[in-house]
């Protein structure tokens, strides 16, 4: 069964993923041919080809590697004379049809996209639970927040001027990609106040801890249960510790670190500051100890015990460890809190160990979900948005928390859908897909030279100067801008491997993984050059 199950993954990713390319490489053809242009070669894959036929003048062919495919369109070669393969001259076309071919491409992904979309509404998606509030629970003072004035108890209600809307996860991402100060808005004892968010390198990365580090040993003792035993040995430590890392295979060296109060946040990896996460009472089973205590469904929990109940896994912790001890829980009913005394779990035998149980099931922290095409694609373009902000900020002389080496090519790319798929299924496999299909058709309407958007800035030039651009221009702007592309790709790729060993160990659960805040790949290619792997923006991390 474990054969057939990594079996029907693989064959997932490789129809899926190849179906993004083919589909945009589709929408060159068909309208290149309807535009009357000369078409060589349409092939899904690189490679030698496995399969090959000639069709009223075109070679189609499927080659081995299936990632990616192209058109071989060379009308829309920049030099004055187009000439086919062998060499015989062919008429250049007219502005208005290469712009159409190049357009051609994103728009097949955006139809494409919004068939998928059409199909994640039907079927729903799980997200998070959503939040129209963040209740701040701790804020350490070594965080910047800390010193812009953030404090423990405050509501934060809108970021930027948006009111909060969306899960924990999507608004530290919303911080991370800010690319400069960025206001928040909180409620304090009632009264309204903003203050101003200042992104700056977390502790960790002043401490000298960079992404790919490798975590071998905390203060001289090795470990080997993965990153959940790092970040216990961190969290219940408050003196400086000394971790031990391996960085791009250059030997071991020691970094001394002073971690902060619970410094670990889940979403992007960045540390940010803790928030409670609302757990609320989905239904209360007729006599049970929830039921004969006076909880209701509806409760929202605030306190068990004396403390605090910042999420579900705490709420839940405190009752196994009472052992059947009556508690105190604190809800809102209403608008109006409650103290309920006499909350005693019931003792129960599971598999031959003893579980405390009181009747209650609590709200899901995720939702299934059904938003519609329009909303998927908008929330793409916001992150695309957002994700290129984030990127450009030091350029503007604005601090930003994502690099170009957060950016993940194809293999980051197919890593994470294939962790999608492992814990969500196809839900969560069809959602990177949809995210894929919608960046391929925005990062290449980019005007830049190499991308669909560059080819479509040049034809809308012409036609406004009438007469076409000096084909050494258009040249020498294309081979600048494939080779920085070339470039860029090799990099991300040459990160992308170096990470694999590492996404491999914690899937295995042998050791610790850095943990990186995911961006944009590269845009892909221009039409009649090889189609790559899309862009993704702001990659969500599994939360």
């Amino acid at each position: 069964m474990a054969y057939l199950d990594i079996a029907w993954k693989i064959l997932f990713v490789v129809i899926f993923f190849g179906l993004c390319i083919f589909v945009h490489e589709l929408g060159h053809l068909l309208v290149a041919l309807w535009r009357g242009l000369h078409v060589e070669r349409f092939s899904i894959g690189f490679g030698k080809p496995i399969w090959g036929r000639t069709y009223r003048g075109v070679e189609y062919v499927v080659s081995w590697l299936p990632f990616g495919g192209y058109v071989a369109l060379p009308q829309l070669d920049p030099s004055d004379q187009p000439l086919t393969s062998k060499g015989e001259p062919l008429p250049v076309p007219s502005a208005l049809s290469r712009a159409l071919t190049a357009l051609s491409g994103p728009v097949a992904n955006v139809l494409f996209g919004f068939l998928l979309a059409t199909f994640t509404m039907w079927y729903g998606v799980y997200e998070p639970a959503a939040a129209k509030e963040c209740t701040v629970w701790e804020v350490p003072e070594v965080l910047p927040l800390y010193q812009d004035g953030l404090e423990e108890g405050d509501r934060i209600v809108a970021i930027a001027g948006e009111p909060v809307q969306g899960s924990w996860g999507k608004l530290s991402r919303r911080l991370t990609l800010a690319g400069g100060p960025v206001a928040l808005r909180i409620e304090r004892d009632g009264a309204t106040q903003e203050i101003t968010y200042r992104p700056t390198p977390n502790p960790e990365y002043a401490a000298g801890l960079r992404p790919g580090d490798r975590i071998v040993a905390v203060n001289g003792r090795p470990f080997s249960k993965g990153w959940d035993e790092v970040a216990e040995r961190i969290v219940l430590n408050t003196d400086e510790l000394t971790l031990t890392v391996e960085r791009n295979g250059a030997g071991r060296q020691e970094i001394r670190y002073t971690p902060a109060r619970n410094p670990l946040v889940e979403g992007l990896g960045y540390p940010f500051f803790s928030v409670i996460s609302p757990v609320e009472a989905a239904q209360v089973l007729p006599g049970s100890p929830a039921a004969q205590a006076g909880l209701r469904e509806g409760d929202r929990l605030l306190r068990l015990d004396g403390e605090v109940i910042t999420d579900q896994g705490m709420f839940i912790d405190t009752i196994q460890a009472s052992a059947g001890r009556p508690l105190e829980v604190v809800v809102e009913r209403d608008g109006t809190e409650l103290a309920i005394a006499g909350l005693a779990a019931r003792a129960e035998s599971v598999d031959g160990r003893e579980v405390y149980r009181i009747g209650l099931a609590l709200q899901g922290s995720r939702v299934l979900s059904h938003p519609s095409p329009w909303a998927q694609f908008v929330d793409v373009m916001a992150r695309t948005k957002r994700t290129l902000g984030s990127l450009l900020a030091p350029v503007q002389g604005k601090t930003s928390l994502v690099k170009v080496g957060h950016m993940s090519g194809p293999v980051g790319i197919v890593g994470l859908i294939w962790t999608k798929i492992t814990l969500e299924g196809i839900r969560g496999g069809l959602s990177i897909i949809i995210l894929v299909t919608f960046s391929l058709a925005l990062f290449n309407l980019l005007p830049i030279p190499v991308l669909d958007g560059g080819h479509i800035l040049y034809a809308l030039i012409e036609m406004v100067i009438r007469r076409r651009l000096p084909s050494r221009l258009i040249g020498f702007l294309q081979t600048a801008f494939g080779v920085m592309l070339i470039g860029l790709m090799l990099y991300i790729t040459f990160r992308d491997m170096r990470r694999l060993p590492k996404f491999w160990r914690a899937f295995r659960g042998d050791d610790a993984t850095e943990q990186t805040a995911p961006a944009a790949p590269p845009p892909a290619t221009a039409p009649e050059r090889p189609a790559v792997a899309p862009p993704v923006p702001e990659t969500p991390a599994v939360e």
